[in-house]
C-alpha cells in the first residue's frame, strides 16, 4: 500500500522533510519515532532518510522543474494539478521508491507531497 502526506513549504526540501517527519512523530521524539517504524517496517515519512535528485530505490527522489513539467504538465505546478493525478503518479512507482512533488502558487512553493511505496519485505 502506497504512503503520502502532503507538507507547507518552509524555506527548503530538507527543512520541509523536517516539519513532515516531526508532525508524524507525533508527541514522541523523531529519533524514538524513526526507530519504532523502522523496526515495524511501516512504510511513510519515517522512513526517509536521503534525498536525491534521480529516482533510485531507497532514496526520496527530489523533483526538478523539469520532472515536474515531464509528469504535471508545467514546471510550477500548483497543488490541484499534482492531487489531479496523485494516485496514479504514485502507483507508477516501483516497491521502495519516494518522490517529493513540490506545489507552486504564482511560481512559489507552497507545499510538498512526500509519497511512497513500501519496499518487499
Amino acid at each position: 500500500m502506497a504512503w503520502s502526506t502532503w507538507t507547507r513549504w518552509n524555506d527548503t526540501i530538507e527543512q520541509t522533510l523536517s516539519d513532515a517527519q516531526h508532525a508524524a512523530a507525533g508527541d514522541a521524539s523523531l529519533a524514538d519515532a524513526k526507530t519504532q517504524a523502522r523496526k515495524t517496517g511501516t512504510p511513510g515519512i519515517l522512513t526517509v532518510d536521503t534525498l536525491a535528485d534521480h529516482l533510485m530505490l531507497g532514496r526520496l527522489w527530489v523533483l526538478s522543474h523539469d520532472d515536474l513539467h515531464q509528469h504535471f504538465g508545467s514546471k510550477t505546478p500548483p497543488k490541484k494539478a499534482i492531487e489531479a493525478v496523485q494516485a496514479t503518479f504514485i502507483e507508477s512507482l516501483e516497491a521502495g521508491e519516494s518522490v517529493a512533488v513540490t506545489a507552486f502558487a504564482r511560481g512559489v512553493p507552497t507545499a510538498v507531497l512526500f509519497a511512497g511505496r513500501p519496499g518487499k519485505r
